[in-house]
């Protein structure tokens, strides 16, 4: 009850934003499904194209953002204004040329009301947030931030950002500009209300390779509270990450739509054109997904060459497969650096996870092929934490995933084979000579039930405290620097080593507490060091003079710097704002 209440709490001083954030995502839904209907001829259920726009809506909406986002650099806000209105007029147009009818009413309301109670459970998240989580959100703030200046500027004055992936900050920009929205609102709401939607997007393929409702909502179910991924990854500040995850969801439909081509007579160069946006889209807002679509179409490829081969050479196959896997956890599992991989799916998530390993056995055993699809696919992501790729855009030495953000992938094959499993075991179970067999009614009704239970028992609707590094006190502290220190003041602050892919440099350095939003926020230079410098040490104090700092910022976190040490030497530190989790000092005696 108190994460239902907290949720609404938000939600009423956040309504405006979440208003707006799902305006923009109702709008492409509602376009996609008129567009997808159009090239299907009606060939789908409601609950169908529903499920399809879940994931679809994200391009219509991306391709309004980009003809806003042109309409306003060569012919000012007028144009974007323009756009938007003709936009929302063309909501009413569409739905009248619709014809909606009676029949498609159970399904809307099915998922609304899903939709709406995710949504409000999902804001709780934000209850006592002060700035999104961890130091990736400051870097994604700061290019927002870029995204959102280049509204004021002429086209022929354009800069360019350095980095590789800025789909979900363009997008950003463009809501924030629209509704003239913070900045920080904008990520905290977008990140909570794309993990509410996410899950219904599962419902398609589930259904269509199942035939029941039931169990794709059970799928649905697994993927929005079974485990803690990828809920989790906003504790890591993981947004393009995230909303990539909706260009993955949505390539996979338009795949199954294609694969069932004996089924539905769509016209497949449609087809081509949404499915070749379709990875466009998502690879801009995350390029690791592109290596995820490769990793894709290379296990379709190995599905169909194994459906055609004889009973026993395709349960050898199988058989392979599922060792080459075992093989492959094991060395993820002996990694120092990528044992954390399954650390939340086998720690407190081992019930669902448990759950989902006993369901697999009839999901392999009913669906093979699709079961060995995800097999393929998920052999192929751990097989990408550790190939290889030197130099790929002067980023260094990387691999073609890194662990992150396979950890947070793993919810998908598992979400599906859940779902295939439970149709699995109700149909092994009508085969059984059982005096009196168990209705699949009520199956579906305990495996549902111990879902749900699980999450109100075990799910954490509430950010970590590892990842939360701002607190009320950074802020202020935040202001009067920027009220009181000059435009060009350097600031030291504290860092950690960043290592999350097996080939990663020991060098690469990533903030630890409110500190790493000195530059975003109030545009001064900051300058990285590892938070257990020794401050009383002359070699010490002469290598920051070198680097250029005039201040240090300590915060209030566990690897901040130790403040005690610069208090003790005042002939070279001295303290010019002090609270209780965050303090700024000035550097003195500097040659």
């Amino acid at each position: 009850m108190n994460v239902v209440m907290d949720g609404l709490a938000v939600l009423s001083y956040q309504a405006w934003t979440v208003f707006s954030i799902l305006i923009m995502v109702v709008w492409g839904q509602i376009v996609f499904i008129f567009l997808l209907k159009k090239i299907s001829k009606n060939q789908l259920t409601n609950s169908d194209y529903i499920s399809l726009g879940m994931a679809g809506w994200i391009l219509p909406v991306f391709l309004l953002s980009v003809l806003i986002f042109v309409g306003e650099m060569l012919f000012g806000k007028i144009a974007g204004t323009l756009l938007s209105v003709l936009a929302l007029v063309a909501l009413p147009f569409i739905l009248f040329r619709w014809k909606l009818d009676r029949t498609s009413l159970p399904a809307g309301f099915a998922f609304v009301f899903a939709l709406v109670i995710s949504i409000v459970l999902r804001l709780a998240f934000l209850k006592n947030m002060v700035l999104p989580a961890y130091f990736d959100s400051a870097e994604h703030y700061r290019i927002i931030k870029y995204f959102v200046g280049l509204y004021e500027l002429p086209v022929n004055d354009l800069p360019l950002t350095n980095y590789y992936h800025v789909g979900f900050h363009f997008l950003s920009a463009t809501i924030s500009d629209i509704f003239h929205l913070g900045i920080v609102d904008t990520m905290l709401v977008l990140g909570q209300v794309i993990l509410a939607v996410l899950p219904l997007s599962l419902f398609f393929i589930v259904k269509q390779e199942t035939g029941s409702s039931a169990v794709a909502a059970f799928a649905c179910l697994l993927a929005g509270f079974g485990w803690h991924m990828p809920s989790h990854v906003m504790d890591w500040g993981k947004y393009p990450a995230l909303l990539s995850l909706v260009g993955i969801h949505f390539v996979l439909n338009i795949g199954c739509l294609m694969y069932r081509n004996d089924r539905f007579k769509f016209e497949r160069h449609a087809l081509y054109w949404l499915l070749s946006f379709g990875i466009l889209v998502s690879t801009l807002v995350h390029t690791r997904s592109l290596i995820v679509f490769v990793f894709m179409g290379a296990s379709l490829l190995l599905t169909v060459l194994q459906k055609r081969l004889p009973t026993f050479p395709r349960r050898l196959v199988f058989s392979i497969l599922l060792l080459i896997l075992t093989v492959e956890v094991a060395f993820v599992q002996n990694s120092s650096l990528l044992a954390l991989l399954f650390g939340t799916y086998s720690g407190r998530d081992i019930f669902i996870t448990g759950l989902v390993l006993f369901l697999f056995i009839f999901s392999a055993y009913i669906f093979t092929d699709l079961t060995f699809f995800f097999l393929a696919a998920f052999s192929l992501m751990l097989a990408g934490l550790f190939l290889p790729v030197t130099g790929w855009l002067g980023y260094g030495s990387l691999t073609l995933l890194d662990r992150p953000y396979v950890q947070m992938l793993i919810y998908l094959p598992l979400s599906v084979f859940g779902g295939l499993g439970l149709a699995g075991l109700n149909r092994s179970m009508q085969r059984f000579s059982f005096r009196l067999k168990p209705s699949p009614h009520w199956v579906a009704f305990l495996f549902f039930g111990f879902v749900i239970l699980n999450a109100v028992v075990n799910y954490d609707f509430y950010p970590s405290d590892c990842c939360q590094i701002v607190s009320y006190d950074d802020l202020a502290t935040l202001q009067w620097m920027d009220n009181t220190l000059s435009p060009d003041a350097n600031i030291l602050i504290a860092s950690t080593d960043l290592i999350v892919t097996s080939l990663e440099a020991a060098d690469t350095l990533a903030g630890v507490d409110g500190g790493i939003w000195i530059a975003p926020m109030i545009s001064r230079r900051i300058i990285p060091a590892r938070g257990n410098l020794k401050f009383d040490q002359l070699e010490v104090h002469a290598e920051i003079c070198r680097r250029g700092a005039d201040y240090i910022y300590v915060g209030g976190m566990p690897q901040s710097f130790d403040g005690h040490q610069l208090e003790m030497i005042k002939d070279w530190y001295q303290v010019v704002f002090s609270l209780p989790r965050a303090k700024v000092y000035q550097l003195i005696g500097c040659p």
